[in-house]
């Protein structure tokens, strides 16, 4: 007789899955439903002790996930506070100025926006914020509505990888217990097809959606070859910088300050090589260097304190010893408070405000929304933790991972970037994705007599890859360009990229795990 204990463990992902899709319940809804779901299976089907469940297991869960969405919503508290302050000042749109005139052409321009501004602003702010803020941007570069949505998703998207100050990568930590740095590492190499691949798509797209935009820029299309190469170049100049932060400092920088030196990179191998044609456009207006300084100071300063807490001995050592958490049975979570990104992004926030002088009701609004925005996610966010705590301490990820290794045999590494973006696909958010497919992609690798380490890697890099697909960020995104129901015509475009991303980062775990 069939087992079908592997399929009704899928119930609670499939109520998520059709909940928030075809049924269009908010994440909280959906989460609730399916812990409602899982409950009796862990009780009735995998044969968990009620008595346990209710005086225990529950309980415990609770308190980690509890203590777990305080971690996280600390850390999106912090990017929210600069986020708002940057935008109620105006920083924010003079640091997006600086990076148009970067260069003469306005479609080069619309390559800095939709890759570098785009993956800048994940880094910084992360959650929904970097699409949302680059496609008006592209809309005033003279793309219609529906490409300038698709190029800001397509531009933001692997970033999300680290995103803001490292957030997926530190949540996943928390869970499968690797160190934030070992993950880090282990994202990048998933991340190189795709990132070079995704450059050079970029490119094209903000050529070619131009031309059919309407835009008539004054110089001719170069040939394919060149379009090809700014992409190449693109991807290269953010990559590389945020491989080494990655390898070397951790998960805090990679996006952040990568798309920062890869502007810089892109800028003087793009002008040293300008000669005639297509690149012997009039000089790119002037930047006032200490305005962007300024607009930049919530940045610098973060990009401070984080170098000094990770790389300088007795400063890490001292931030490190304070630590807070809990301890029942064996639940358990903790955090180092100081050496805590929420921590380093609030100071970052005051520091930066009192180096631009923002005045007081700007700080007390910036504080405001950002409590706001917290609030609003702080019930999807306890109650997809909650389930996922649930399901891994009640033996449901176990059975799960078992039946997934069996049916897929070898090619396993493949498919765990698909499940970190189906993650993302449902959920809205990469950080989601990893609470809800961690523990099962760890477990998976044990059982499967894999490292657990690369997949987990590209578990990130997948749930990553979902972003440019995700209903609530095309809805987001396009909110801010008044879309008007077209969030449909995005897909069209976005799902063949992420499809095709997946399958890189999948051959990549392949090689890496097999060949390598």
């Amino acid at each position: 007789m069939m087992d079908l204990t592997p399929l009704l463990i899928t119930l609670p992902f499939l109520a998520i899955l059709i909940g928030m899709i075809g049924l269009r319940w908010t994440a909280l809804k959906a989460g609730f439903v399916a812990v409602c779901i899982t409950i009796p299976i862990l009780i009735g089907v995998l044969g968990n002790n009620i008595a346990e469940f209710t005086s225990r297991m529950a309980p415990g869960a609770f308190l980690e996930a509890a203590f777990m969405s305080g971690s996280i919503l600390w850390i999106i508290f912090g990017a929210l506070c600069i986020y708002h302050a940057q935008e109620k000042q105006g920083a924010t749109l003079v640091i997006r100025n600086a990076l148009a005139r970067l260069h003469p052409n306005p479609r080069v321009s619309a390559l800095f926006i939709a890759w570098f501004f785009s993956l800048f602003m994940e880094g910084a702010a992360g959650f929904g914020t970097s699409a949302a803020l680059t496609a008006p941007f592209l809309v005033s570069a003279g793309y219609r509505p529906v490409l300038a949505v698709v190029l800001a998703l397509w531009g933001h998207s692997l970033g999300v990888v680290f995103g803001a100050v490292g957030t997926p990568v530190l949540t996943q930590a928390m869970l499968v217990s690797f160190t934030d740095l070992a993950l880090s590492q282990a994202a990048i190499p998933s991340m190189i097809l795709p990132t070079l691949t995704l450059g050079a798509i970029l490119s094209i797209g903000c050529f070619a959606f131009a031309r059919s935009s309407g835009n008539q820029a004054p110089h001719s299309r170069p040939p394919m070859g060149i379009i090809i190469f700014f992409g190449i170049l693109a991807a290269v100049a953010f990559l590389v910088p945020a491989a080494l932060i990655g390898l070397f400092l951790g998960p805090e920088l990679p996006t952040l300050l990568g798309a920062v030196l890869g502007a810089i990179i892109f800028t003087v191998v793009v002008r040293y090589r300008q000669r005639g044609g297509f690149l012997n456009a009039p000089q790119a207006s002037s930047i006032d260097p200490k305005g962007l300084l300024l607009a930049l100071a919530p940045y610098l300063v973060l990009i401070a304190l984080v170098l000094m807490t990770r790389l300088i001995p007795d400063v890490k050592h001292l931030v490190q010893h304070a630590r807070i958490g809990f301890h029942w049975y064996h639940y358990q979570s903790s955090i180092q408070i100081f050496y805590h990104p929420g921590t380093l992004l609030f100071v970052s926030f005051l520091l930066g405000a009192t180096i631009q002088r923002v005045p007081f009701n700007s700080l007390n609004f910036a504080v405001r929304q950002s409590l706001l925005k917290i609030l609003s996610v702080l019930g999807a966010l306890f109650v997809m933790l909650f389930l996922s705590r649930i399901l891994l301490h009640g033996g449901a990820i176990d059975v799960l991972s078992r039946e997934a290794i069996k049916l897929s045999g070898i090619t396993w590494p493949f498919w765990v970037a698909w499940f970190g973006a189906l993650g993302t696909f449902i959920t809205g958010s990469a950080t989601a994705s990893n609470i809800l497919f961690s523990e099962f992609q760890r477990t998976a690798a044990l059982n499967g007599g894999y490292p657990i380490a690369p997949l987990l890697g590209a578990q990130s890099v997948g749930a990553a890859v979902g972003n440019m697909v995700c209903p609530h960020n095309i809805i987001a995104a396009g909110a801010t360009v008044q879309l008007n129901g077209q969030e449909g015509e995005v897909m069209r475009y976005t799902l063949p990229v992420a499809l095709l991303l997946c399958c890189l980062v999948g051959i990549s775990a392949l090689l890496w795990i097999h060949l390598l």
